[in-house]
């Protein structure tokens, strides 16, 4: 009795030790946003009564690793940031206003979006098939980092014809969020200048491609 309690436990201990090798060994699969050719988009519009502002950069940069499955049930991370000196609102001395006395850009130069694996996200990335996920992580704007959660748009594409007209020889992942960032929440002040023309909360759009890294495993 005592051998077969001991044979027991020594195979469960070996089922364990596979199953913890398989986690530790999963792949990842590696994207990256950051087209050279500024065909990315982050926009923020502010609706105040008297004056519609919306400005516009191209200049973000992004990582997201998922597992070779694709499946998001499995670890995976986000991370993004964006300048926030190269927004432009269409107006010089607009733009000037935005980043001196609003977003202080010399002290806070990056806004950032770092999401890490979290219960609940569901979903497997199929071929031109989009997948919406509530996504959870730290936001950082103005020196103040905030946990936020934001709908998030995802549609994989494999390496095809389609894919080649932007990106050449890899998979993609095209990624659209839309979410609201209340400058309270950020400590940010709205300066006189454009404190009647500048909504209280604004309106986050992301439209970004992440492409495959084949460099890395």
């Amino acid at each position: 009795m005592q051998n077969k309690l001991f044979f027991a436990a020594i195979a469960a201990t070996g089922i364990a030790l596979s199953v913890a090798s398989t986690s530790v060994n999963a792949k990842q699969l590696n994207f990256v946003v950051d087209d050279e050719k500024k065909r990315d988009s982050i926009s923020f519009t502010s609706d105040a009564p008297i004056e519609l502002i919306v400005g516009k950069t191209s200049a973000v940069k992004g990582k997201i690793s998922v597992d070779e499955s694709m499946d998001l049930s499995k670890p995976f991370t986000a991370t993004f940031e964006v300048d926030l000196a190269s927004i432009d609102t269409g107006i010089p001395l607009r733009n000037e206003h935005m980043r001196d006395n609003f977003l202080e850009t010399k002290k806070f130069p990056k806004a950032t979006f770092t999401v890490k694996s979290q219960p609940g996200v569901t979903g497997v990335l199929k071929d031109k098939q989009k997948v919406t996920i509530k996504a959870t992580g730290d936001f950082a704007l103005h020196g103040v980092t905030v946990k936020k959660t934001v709908p998030v748009d995802l549609t994989f594409y494999k390496n095809c014809e389609t894919t080649k007209s932007k990106f050449e020889d890899c998979d993609l992942i095209q990624i659209k969020s839309t979410f609201n960032v209340p400058f309270k929440d950020h400590q940010i002040k709205r300066p006189e200048v454009v404190f009647q023309k500048l909504a209280d909360t604004v309106i986050v759009t992301i439209s970004a491609t992440a492409k495959r890294d084949v460099t890395k495993p």
